[in-house]
């Protein structure tokens, strides 16, 4: 069976169209000459006419809204923080001006101005660090992963591709316990369903599973757009090691028996998705 007969969960009419849709996130840009942008973060109370009401504060000042984020807020949390790169090319405020009508508002608890660097980069200087909930993250450029990646396997040769596999398993391995936790649940199928999602959340591609047999301890799954394979496009052979590391950690833990995973098909050596069979 081909990657493009799968019966699964629709990812692959989603892949044929060609509707991939990157989402920047932001929190930093270089500015052309004669931009006249500013930052802005935002720490406010939580309401429905919060955004509509800075909406319109910025619209009758002349101020464009470029970007805005909003940090994920939770259940009993008061308030929420943003960031927003604001334009003020055609503004009849200055941004300081700006800044103290919206300090103003009673829904406003603090406000600042992030202003261009110099050299014109226009960041998010205020909010550190990222987090996930509540445990930290880190973002890595495809420059930066690739680096680490294929560094290892020229430096290593196959010994660090096994290297690879074992950290993936490791990983695999631990995150299982961490799904289980968040949903509340020891169901499989819940624990994998929050996997798929974190992995296309965090980037890392989209999984389709095609086949699972929790009695016999098999699976068949495959990964559009894998983040590892990826770097790997004109290889002759199969190139994920981390990615099979990472399934076998994970399905080892599914299971609950030791299991062996093979990547049969891979996007580095063209073919349309990564494909692991896990028995």
């Amino acid at each position: 069976m081909g990657c493009e007969d799968s019966p699964g969960s629709g990812v692959l009419d989603f892949q044929k169209l060609g509707e991939l849709n990157p989402l920047d996130l932001g929190r930093l840009t270089v500015l052309d000459r004669g931009q006249k942008w500013c930052g802005v973060v935002l720490e406010t109370t939580f309401g429905k006419d919060v955004v509509r009401r800075l909406g319109e504060i910025a619209e009758n000042l002349g101020i464009v809204i470029r970007f805005i984020q909003v940090s994920m807020v939770r259940a009993r949390e008061p308030f929420a923080k943003a960031v927003a790169f604001l334009d003020f090319s055609n503004a009849i405020v200055t941004p300081e001006e700006a800044l103290e009508l919206v300090s103003k508002q009673e829904f406003v608890k603090k406000a600042r101005i992030i202003y261009p660097s110099g050299t014109g980069v226009l960041s998010d200087d205020y909010f550190f660090p990222l987090v996930l909930g509540k445990e930290r993250i880190v973002v890595f450029r495809r420059r930066t992963y690739e680096s680490l990646f294929k560094g290892i396997r020229e430096r290593f040769g196959t010994a660090g591709e096994v290297m690879l596999y074992y950290v993936g398993f490791n990983i695999g391995y631990q995150t299982y316990s961490d799904y289980a936790d968040t949903v509340g649940s020891e169901k499989p199928e819940a624990i994998l369903e929050l996997a798929k999602t974190f992995l296309r959340t965090m980037g890392w591609g989209i999984v389709d599973i095609v086949e699972m047999n929790l009695d016999k301890g098999m699976a068949q799954i495959r990964v559009y757009e894998s983040f590892e394979c990826e770097i790997g496009r004109g290889s002759e052979a199969t190139y994920g090691h981390f990615s099979r590391g990472l399934v076998a950690g994970f399905f080892t833990r599914l299971f609950d028996r030791e299991v062996k995973v093979v990547e049969t098909r891979c996007i580095a050596k063209g073919d349309p998705c990564c494909e692991f069979t896990i028995t």
